[in-house]
């Protein structure tokens, strides 16, 4: 469902003007694609807490490697890492694992950290909008560092502007912006009402919506395997 339509219902601002009775002068533009796209990225949120290993969202970004600069700055869209690689020399590629630094015992210096980790065995530290590597690389290495990622959604404005979720689920934007709306004139009658009716849609849509992105690839085969359990440890 698109932001709007100017020719037909059909339309996210037009579904919700028709769910809260209002206009372009009681809910205006500017108010009502904020609450569309604040419902955007909670939805979206939901998403990558249900889905499967078909990847919504999903990007991959590279960076140069810079000689001696442990620091880089994640892309500007980041919203959930997948996975992480890097190479040292331009030829070796391996996974980066995670680490905290509060898990080391020694100090953070340059001299400590090339003693204490292994270019085959990389690490990062997540430090609010950027990462650290372990090692610190010694060589520059154009695109030496690459990122699997969920990436936040761009937000709708243009009146063509479509979620990049499945369609079945794209009216629950709107009774977002509905619920927002009634909560904003609460003191109306039957407002409260209506707010709940919302919220319960809302919360319908997310449920059926997280159910689909949770089985969403079928190709994909489990195989169940025989567990054999041992009781008799520590007994002669």
């Amino acid at each position: 469902m698109i932001l709007y339509n100017a020719s037909t219902s059909n339309g996210l601002r037009n579904f919700t003007r028709f769910l809260t009775n209002s206009n372009t002068t009681t809910y205006s533009d500017a108010d009502l694609d904020a609450a569309i796209n604040s419902y955007y990225d909670l939805f979206c949120t939901e998403i990558l807490d249900a889905m499967d290993d078909w990847d919504f969202g999903a990007e991959i970004a590279t960076t140069d490697l810079v000689a001696n600069q442990q620091e880089y700055s994640f892309p500007s869209d980041i919203l959930k890492i997948k996975r992480m690689e890097i190479t040292y020399d331009g030829t070796n590629w391996y996974e980066v694992t995670s680490l905290d630094v509060n898990e080391r015992s020694s100090t953070a210096d340059s001299t400590s950290v090339a003693a204490d980790f292994d270019q085959s065995e990389p690490f990062y530290d997540l430090m609010d909008d950027s990462l650290m590597l372990y090692p610190i690389p010694t060589a520059a290495v154009s695109d030496g560092l690459k990122i699997w990622y969920s990436k936040l959604p761009t937000e709708l404005s243009s009146v063509t502007s479509e979620p990049n979720f499945a369609r079945p689920f794209h009216k629950g934007l709107a009774y977002g912006a509905a619920k927002d709306f009634f909560e904003k004139y609460l003191d109306k009658e039957g407002n409260a009402t209506k707010m709940k009716n919302a919220d319960t849609n809302i919360e319908k849509t997310i449920a059926r919506m997280k159910a689909f992105y949770r089985k969403r690839h079928q190709d994909r085969k489990y195989i169940i395997g025989t567990y054999f359990a041992d009781y008799d440890y520590g007994q002669e």
